[in-house]
């Protein structure tokens, strides 16, 4: 009879203690611990239980937005509801997952994870974010940075999330079968706008073939331009992003309804 192995919890109380255990083989953080998967236990030989550490915090300073990464997908709403209710993550984040799941799910534990249905990962980095290290790379990194480079999130932890408070106006669109399914893509649009004209604009996918894209010839586009000059039917020849197949529908598929719904979007930011 094959002996049961037994998981290790460890419980550090600072920061030092956690980088020590993050150097241990098969023993990874455990935030809200939905990411853990029965499939991957055999590999897996202890815990860090996070609690402990001091990550649960909320912070504006100077036009700054820190974030703690053991704050969950509802602590960041109610937060930064208290601040700006129409916020880009409040409107992403509000549609994600269930209301238990919100309760469950922590910001650092999504952002180390990054599943291709993320409803956090595109505002994050429209929203030109950082993260802080801990670990083997300490140090403050771009999130597009953490997410494309396998070795910098190697033996690390997420300590936090910032950002700059810069009063987007916004839009978020969740496309999936129903609300509780994950979604086969999702766009976020946030937008500056002077009286005449457009000042910035980001534009990101995720769910495509690579996860995220970030439509950076097409925010070139129109940035600048006259609002009154604007063609939103010019967005629907410019996109030149690969989906996978999905249950929603073929790659082709989507990509044509991905390209419809960022056009209904850029209307809607435009006039809103």
């Amino acid at each position: 009879m094959k002996e049961k192995k037994e998981i290790e919890w460890y419980f550090p109380e600072c920061f030092d203690e956690a980088s020590c255990l993050l150097k241990k083989e098969g023993v990874i953080p455990h935030g809200g611990g939905t990411s853990i998967r029965r499939a991957s236990l055999g590999h897996l030989f202890g815990l860090i239980e996070l609690s402990h550490l001091p990550m649960h915090y909320f912070l504006v300073d100077d036009g700054i937005i820190e974030i703690g990464a053991t704050n969950t997908f509802s602590d960041v709403i109610e937060n930064i509801r208290k601040i700006d209710p129409k916020h880009i993550l409040v409107k992403s984040l509000w549609q994600a997952a269930s209301t238990p799941l919100r309760n469950r799910i922590t910001i650092g534990g999504s952002i180390a994870y990054f599943p291709i249905w993320s409803d956090l990962m595109g505002s994050l980095i429209a929203l030109d974010a950082e993260v802080t290290l801990i670990g083997k790379n300490e140090g403050i990194y771009p999130i597009t940075q953490y997410v494309n480079d396998r070795n910098l999130r190697n033996g690390t932890l997420i300590k936090d999330i910032k950002f700059k408070q810069n009063g987007w106006s916004s839009y978020y669109h969740r496309e999936s079968r129903t609300n509780f399914d994950y979604s086969s893509f999702n766009i976020t649009i946030l937008l500056k706008t002077t009286k005449t004209k457009i000042e910035d604009i980001r534009i990101v996918l995720v769910g495509c073939t690579k996860k995220y894209k970030r439509l950076i010839e097409l925010e070139k586009y129109f940035k600048g331009k006259k609002v009154t000059k604007i063609n939103s039917e010019e967005i629907l020849g410019s996109i030149d992003v690969t989906f996978p197949a999905k249950k929603l529908g073929s790659p082709e598929y989507i990509s044509h309804l991905a390209g419809i719904q960022l056009k209904r979007g850029f209307e809607e930011i435009l006039n809103s």
